[in-house]
């Protein structure tokens, strides 16, 4: 009986770290859209109004949406890779708060 609520309790683990991982990567593949997109209008504003100093209101935009999502996926990676996996005191993590979190 102890051996299969142990299996339980392992199952319930490896289903919580992988519903944690899929939820960092998929805040990682956003960030890194919006951070290419942050880019890509930096690029645009430098191309097309940069010689004649106009719609300077792009520039801080721009770097706004260029490194916020840089240090979010920054600061998600190295989460990850601090996290211990033989942590027991996570059993309570209620994933619908992470959820909301995000």
């Amino acid at each position: 009986m102890n051996h299969e609520s142990n299996m339980n309790t392992n199952m319930k683990k490896r289903t919580i770290r992988k519903e944690k991982k899929s939820t960092s990567s998929m805040v990682f593949l956003y960030s890194m859209i919006v951070n290419i997109c942050g880019g890509l209008f930096l690029s645009y504003w430098l191309y097309k109004y940069h010689p004649t100093n106009s719609n300077l209101w792009m520039v801080p935009l721009g770097l706004i949406f260029f490194i916020t999502p840089a240090f979010l996926s920054l600061s998600i990676l190295i989460s990850d890779l601090c996290d211990d996996d033989d942590d027991d005191d996570d059993d309570d993590v209620n994933l619908d708060q992470i959820r909301i979190i995000l």
